[in-house]
């Protein structure tokens, strides 16, 4: 089916009725200059958003500038370093004893490949006609 891109107007042979852009970069393109997108220095950066940005961190460091000494009076946490120590020490000892099972248990262990899935696949229905024919006595 030949038609036309929204985009860039150039005709193409879609392989969907409702392909309307020869290339998925066109569709990006499109899809950019209808979010009002603008090209700055190597990527896309939506126009509107850049001025709400900049008022907002202004009002945000205003708002931090004058709560955060009542913040840091009304709410004087610390931080226990003992717990994040024992949790740091609790991960690496897990780790440690689960590889050293795994080499301990399986050394010539490998990651599982696709030719293993397949070869694994092959001797279960294998198994399955076996049972099949024992269970019928062919």
């Amino acid at each position: 089916m030949n038609k036309n891109c929204k985009h860039c107007h150039q005709n193409f042979d879609a392989r969907r009725r409702n392909h309307l852009y020869c290339t998925l970069s066109c569709k990006t393109l499109a899809s950019y200059k209808r979010n009002n997108y603008r090209y700055v220095s190597g990527h896309y950066q939506k126009d509107n958003m850049l001025p709400e940005i900049q008022e907002s961190s202004l009002a945000v460091s205003q708002l931090e500038n004058d709560s955060k000494p009542k913040m840091l009076e009304a709410n004087k946490q610390t931080i226990n370093f003992k717990s994040v120590s024992n949790a740091a020490i609790g991960s690496v000892a897990a780790d440690t004893v689960s590889y050293g099972l795994k080499k301990m248990l399986a050394p010539q262990s490998l990651p599982a490949t696709k030719g293993d899935f397949e070869r694994l696949k092959n001797d279960m229905e294998e198994l399955k006609r076996l049972l099949f024919q024992s269970k019928n006595g062919f």
